[in-house]
């Protein structure tokens, strides 16, 4: 009989790889099915259609360098990488179809690459495939996919990618698998920054773990693994040269925040953990909308499923009463069958002679196990005394933010342990001949008569867990009244606490009935109910069961908008539009938190449409603020700007926000126009250069959603565009100029209210020689003929030689021509550039030009990637587990 079900195994036709991309296309396809409609385009918080629509953002310009003019005065931002998302934007080349698809396509990817880690394993197809689909539907890879971090997705594909380069067996030079393994993880740091670097330490761990598994001398396999382990680390750094080069430039050189002192990272503690994991909030791997699913937009109105946790929350927001000051870009479920297969895998590795797995299958489940315990030790962050500990021992450890970013590792530790769960239900339970008692109720009562102790204590103990699920649900469900309480305390309205309350608890149930479908699906496993004639019945019925569990979770992620009555022009945009080049806008508030705006409805109205002009209007018609939407890490000499022209406590200097607005380039100012005397008495005393340029009001008759608020021009209305007519021009000619090389000495002269900036400007460079005396010539014109991000051409006269100020952030990247030939660059007013022109007509470029020298490395990368690539997969076998070499393929 054994031998009998062993030949119907061998003639079985394993899964094709077109076949897996199929399966896993169908939930996708339904789930994101919304995307066929012309009009709708999929939410993204971190990539907003606005953004990617930009002309800053555009492929494939952004791989020579990236300059976003749209936020601050200007700043550097990483460049694209050569990969799979920036190479998909080339392709698609039209921002609309690449936010449909590009979360799709990324999850197709990953569920495709965890198919191929499974298949390198040696484990069964249906295990392969039902990974494959376990890891594409994983809600922490798809959450952060629909929040606009389809790189983070990508990010985990490489890393399973790194694991399969390291299982392959090549039939030459074995070395090279690990130089593919190390630019897999390459690319997973182009895609996820720090994430990625996260990773690598993983994927270290384990190129070092396999090594240590060989027979041999423990030192030797030591500096064996140390080689290869520095071998990956280096092929990394080679193919991710061009985003290292490009993070080196924003996020560490002169970067605010980066002092290594025990006070300085004290000092950095709250920031660093804002996003930390609150360990009761661990049962969310668990139950996937106990505190609710995603952070509330500023454009949506609060529903049942909104999450209400405390991810986010800064210390002390009780006592400021900042409403629901919280954040969650991401859910953690990881899905009953993943958690249920995964915990069995790490106790069938614990039954020592009596396990099913081999010696090196029990290592890797140990691995993995700990992989897992450590991350999610980690992602407690603040929570937890964990994170302190390499907080303080490691350096610039605590430069790092975000404790959460490390759940993704354990997602990818937890589906792997799924893989090797599945692996021993398919290969030590399905492989038993047929048990020949038919009547089920029989069949499962001899089953438990001589069931073996583990799998008695198994089946006991998931029955037990439960029974304990059941009985939360109902201690939960009649804890109605603390739970209103606590939801109102945290910011929610008397109106939706209820429907919240209720919302969670049915998130607890559904759990509980999942997990019960689980408990029987397996429990018909070992008890011989199922076996080998019904492996395809089984696989179809686990893949339904994880597409079934982890899609309805998943599918409160997944938000469209009508993009096209998003991003409908209005007479405040249309206004702002016009020559948008030539100057910025600021819509905060100089006396107080906010913008300038009171607290009744049509200033609360005023408040959420100003914030969705500033993330995607604004943007999507490149119009450029003062006011920054997201600057990671800010610079030290920004900062120091900021911070000289910002009012400090209990000394109102206001007019210090006039001559930042002077300096900057801000023209128009959008808020309630009766702020306009407060302005020019508080701001601008006995100058008054404030003044309304426009008036607009709001119509609510007909509005449901934000997208329904009509901005109409009313002479009489209470919102305006608030002109300053101080602000200096973008470009501008000067005949004057003091020259002062301290940067501290140049703020504290910009700050003085007697220096007329309209005529004199500062330049931070000892090779312009200063004019002998005040200059009495006109100080010429200066125009913007043309204008591009990275491109600026300026056409400029004038009688006497002069100094050209671009009122935008100057970055040695920058390079300065005249009449087409090189001059240097000039560092002007603390931040901004310039160039020295002569007297006479000229025409003046400003071009953003960093070095392209990572982009040739990284282009050469991939080239020598697909060439290892070729050689390591010619005359490379799976090396196939024990229980695959018997045949037992679906």
């Amino acid at each position: 009989m054994r031998h009998a079900y062993l030949r119907m195994a061998r003639d079985s036709k394993p899964v094709s790889w077109w076949q897996v991309l199929l399966i896993l296309a169908l939930p996708l396809a339904v789930l994101f099915h919304s995307s066929l409609q012309s009009e709708l385009v999929l939410f993204s918080n971190d990539g907003p259609l606005g953004v990617v629509s930009s002309e800053a953002a555009s492929l494939p310009g952004t791989f020579f360098g990236y300059w976003d003019d749209l936020n601050w005065v200007g700043q550097e931002k990483p460049s694209a990488a050569p990969n799979f998302s920036q190479l998909l934007g080339c392709i698609v080349n039209d921002a609309v179809v690449y936010s449909k698809i590009c979360a799709p396509l990324s999850l197709l990817l990953l569920g495709f690459s965890g198919w191929l880690l499974f298949r390198q394993l040696g484990f069964q197809s249906a295990v392969c495939v039902l990974g494959a689909i376990a890891f594409a539907l994983n809600m922490n890879v798809f959450s952060n996919a629909c929040w606009g971090l389809t790189s983070w997705t990508v990010t985990m594909a490489s890393a399973l990618l790194a694991l399969v380069a390291l299982h392959l067996q090549p039939a030459r030079m074995p070395f090279l698998k690990y130089v593919l393994a190390g630019f897999a993880v390459g690319h997973g740091i182009t895609e996820g920054f720090d994430l990625g670097a996260r990773y690598s330490l993983v994927i270290g761990a384990y190129a070092a773990f396999l090594v240590f598994l060989e027979k041999g001398d423990v030192g030797q396999k030591g500096l064996k693994a140390a080689g290869l382990v520095l071998a990956v680390a280096v092929s990394a750094a080679v193919f991710s040269t061009q985003t290292l080069a490009s993070l080196i430039e924003t996020q560490i050189q002169g970067v605010a925040g980066m002092g290594q002192t025990k006070e300085e990272k004290e000092e950095r503690w709250n920031e660093a953990t804002q996003w930390s994991l609150p360990v009761k909030e661990a049962l969310r791997v668990g139950v996937p909308g106990l505190f609710g699913y995603r952070m509330t937009d500023l454009e949506e109105r609060p529903s049942a499923s909104s999450y209400w946790g405390a991810v986010g929350r800064t210390p002390g927001w009780e006592t400021h009463r900042q409403g629901m000051a919280r954040h969650s870009g991401s859910g953690e479920y990881a899905g009953a069958l993943v958690l249920a297969m995964a915990a069995f895998a790490v106790f069938q590795s614990l039954r020592g002679s009596r396990t099913p797995l081999d010696r090196r299958q029990r290592l890797a489940v140990w691995f993995w196990a700990g992989i897992a315990i450590v991350s999610i030790l980690l992602a407690f962050g603040r929570h937890a005394p964990f994170y302190r500990l390499p907080y303080e021992l490691f350096p610039y450890f605590s430069t790092m933010r975000n404790p959460i970013k490390f759940m993704p590792l354990f997602h990818l530790a937890a589906v792997i342990l799924f893989g090797y769960g599945l692996q021993v239900l398919w290969t030590h339970y399905l492989k038993r001949p047929p048990a020949r008692e038919k009547r089920l109720g029989k069949l499962l009562k001899q089953w438990w008569a001589k069931a073996p102790g583990f799998d008695r204590k198994w089946t006991l103990a998931v029955a037990g867990i439960i029974a304990f699920g059941i009985l939360s649900c109902l201690i939960y469900a009649s804890a109605g009244k603390e739970m209103a309480q606590l939801l109102l305390d945290v910011g929610f309205s008397e109106e939706l606490v209820g429907e919240i309350y209720k919302f969670s608890v049915f998130e607890l149930l559904w759990s509980v009935a999942f997990f019960s479908i689980v408990w029987i699906l397996v429990s018909l496993t070992l008890s011989e109910a199922f076996h080998w004639k019904h492996r395809k019945t089984l696989g179809i019925a686990l893949g339904l069961l994880l597409v079934a569990d982890l899609g309805r979770a998943d599918r409160f992620w997944i938000v469209y908008y009508d993009y096209k009555k998003k991003y409908t022009s209005n007479p405040v945009i249309d206004k702002l539009q016009e020559n948008a080049f030539e100057r910025r806008v600021t819509i905060r508030n100089p006396f107080a938190g906010g913008m300038l705006s009171d607290p009744s409805l049509k200033g609360r109205i005023f408040h959420s449409m100003a914030a969705s002009w500033l993330q995607h209007h604004f943007p999507y018609y490149n119009i450029s603020s003062l006011d920054i939407i997201q600057m990671p890490r800010i610079k030290e000499e920004d900062k120091a700007f900021m911070k000289q022209f910002t009012p400090q406590r209990n000394r109102p200097e206001w007019n210090k926000y006039a001559r930042l607005w002077e300096l900057t380039s801000t023209r128009y100012l959008l808020g309630m126009t009766n702020y306009l005397a407060v302005l020019n008495q508080q701001l601008d005393p006995g100058r008054e250069r404030f003044q309304i340029l426009s008036r607009f009001d709001f119509d609510v008759s007909n509005a449901v959603e934000l997208e329904d608020i009509a901005v109409v021009e009313d002479s009489s209305g209470q919102f305006g565009i608030i002109e300053f007519a101080g602000a200096l021009p973008k470009a501008k000619r000067y005949t004057d100029w003091i020259v002062l090389t301290n940067q501290q000495a140049a703020l504290d002269k910009l700050a003085e209210p007697q220096l007329d900036t309209s005529k004199t400007v500062i330049v931070m460079d000892t090779t312009v020689k200063p004019p002998a005396e005040a200059s009495e010539e006109d100080d010429g014109t200066a125009t913007i003929e043309s204008y591009h991000p990275r491109a600026i051409q300026i056409q400029t006269s004038g009688s006497g030689n002069g100094v050209l100020l671009y009122n935008d952030r100057y970055h040695p990247h920058w390079k300065a021509y005249v009449n087409g030939k090189r001059r240097p660059l000039l560092r002007c007013n603390s931040i901004m550039r310039g160039v020295e022109v002569p007297a006479g007509s000229h025409v003046v470029e400003f071009r953003y030009e960093p070095p392209q020298w990572g982009l040739a490395i990284s282009l050469s990368s991939i080239a020598l990637g697909v060439w290892i690539g070729c050689l390591c997969l010619i005359g490379s076998k799976r090396k196939p587990s024990p229980a695959a070499s018997d045949g037992w393929e679906t």
